[in-house]
């Protein structure tokens, strides 16, 4: 997992973009960043993973992730999603200082739904226009948006901006680097806390706390990605893969692999050389 940067689209103050999924495996890791990310899937089908829970979003299906929160997708199903990325400062100054402060917003909407969508997909049919009329559009709509989502669509931040404060946010970012670096090695929470002076149990309570998943999790999930691009890109035996990317035996790998994939590797490697032929 990496902190990610954003820089907005030319011509909009947030970064707006769509993408098409090119293999229905398409796996993007567990990541985070300050910008807010709604997630709109125009097609195909998108699983989001975040704050400990699995969402299936279906087409014209939507989803938020607030600030600094950990989260991976996963395309089941070949589609096309549009994804929108507030900063923090824009989104702080638009709703006067109150969005992370005092609220946040709800990950699926459950008042208005039918308006939102409808500003996504005008939103979704114009933001890529070289129009100046359309751009204007297009900044119409997602006020519009953000209007309808701090109506009805938020909960109080209390006891959670707290722990996500810039301190805690730039010591997370040394932690989880240091985890990618290593997540190879025989890697174990005691080691980890010891290095940046933690106690083990109270380190362990506090990354679930403000990453959303447990340092066994976030560990498995590095080493599941990069054992997942060994298997589509190279020849090694599914044995080889599991142990060159930290995993104990054959059978942990087994496990976590299909946890998360809902096949075995033979499977999944079968399948994708299919796709591939």
């Amino acid at each position: 997992m990496k902190y990610e940067k954003i820089s907005p689209t030319d011509n909009y103050p947030y970064k707006i973009f769509s993408f098409h999924s090119k293999s229905s495996d398409r796996l993007i890791p567990p990541h985070w960043h300050e910008s807010l990310e709604l997630l709109f899937c125009f097609s195909g089908e998108l699983e989001v993973i975040f704050a400990g829970q699995t969402y299936h979003l279906k087409a014209q299906e939507f989803i938020i992730i607030n600030s600094n929160h950990v989260h991976s997708t996963r395309s089941p199903v070949l589609g096309e999603c549009l994804v929108i990325q507030f900063p923090l400062e824009y989104l702080q100054r638009i709703t006067e200082e109150q969005y992370l402060k005092q609220f946040l917003f709800k990950a699926i909407p459950d008042q208005q739904y039918s308006e939102a969508l409808a500003c996504l997909l005008f939103i979704y049919q114009n933001f890529s226009s070289a129009d100046l009329v359309n751009h204007l559009y297009v900044k119409a709509k997602i006020y519009e948006l953000l209007a309808i989502l701090c109506e009805s669509n938020t909960f109080s931040s209390a006891n959670i901006y707290e722990i996500k404060s810039f301190k805690y946010l730039e010591k997370m970012k040394v932690v989880n680097q240091y985890i990618q670096d290593h997540h190879t090695q025989n890697l174990m929470i005691e080691e980890v806390a010891k290095i940046f002076n933690y106690n083990p149990s109270y380190f362990s309570r506090f990354y679930k706390k403000f990453m959303g998943i447990t340092f066994t999790e976030y560990l498995n999930s590095i080493r599941l990605d990069a054992a997942y691009k060994e298997m589509r890109d190279t020849d090694k035996t599914i044995l080889e893969i599991g142990l060159n990317n930290g995993f104990a035996t054959n059978k942990t790998f087994y496990n976590v692999f299909r946890n998360k994939f809902g096949m075995s590797p033979q499977k999944f490697r079968q399948q994708f050389l299919k796709k591939s032929n």
